[in-house]
């Protein structure tokens, strides 16, 4: 036979004998409480600008890939006027621009590990906010530290995802 068999801690039963018949929704009340709309809609705002600072990064990436594809088109121009005998003027125009793709690529590429930095930070801060909102939320539901595990996970398993 598969029958299972539901047990209650003696608090619980105690709570629920002392409420009478309307203590079930009671007790299903207080674990229901949800987080402030002001809390909430701040995190989602903060998880939208790290989507948009993300795709922004992706953007500057392209631009990085298209800037080394034009450079490499100059050099090759740059070779083929060489070859072909081209004026001084047109080499030495065509170095500067060489030199110029070269300082646009190498200041793109500052900005956007600049950027990264900034997003990586910008995540570390939203994941210590959710870690704070959700240790906030136990302690007002009276859930305590946690756990006694060295990540303070409180389950079975131990400490929440394999990392």
């Amino acid at each position: 036979m598969n029958s299972r068999m539901w047990t209650m801690g003696g608090a619980t039963f105690l709570g629920l004998a002392l409420l009478g018949n309307s203590g079930v929704g009671q007790a299903q009340s207080t674990f229901n409480q949800t987080t402030p709309p002001a809390a909430t809609q701040a995190q989602a705002k903060e998880r939208g600008d790290i989507k948009s600072d993300r795709k922004e990064l992706k953007d500057d990436r392209r631009e990085i890939r298209e800037d080394r594809r034009e450079l490499k088109d100059d050099r090759r121009e740059l070779r083929d006027d060489v070859k072909s005998g081209a004026s001084r003027e047109e080499i030495r125009k065509d170095r500067q621009e060489i030199q110029g793709d070269r300082k646009e690529i190498q200041g793109d590429r500052r900005e956007l590990r600049h950027d990264r930095q900034e997003t990586r930070q910008d995540r570390q801060e939203t994941r210590q906010d959710r870690r704070e909102t959700r240790q906030d939320r136990r302690e007002q539901r009276g859930g305590g530290s946690g756990g006694d595990g060295p990540r303070g996970g409180g389950h079975k398993g131990g400490g929440g995802r394999g990392r």
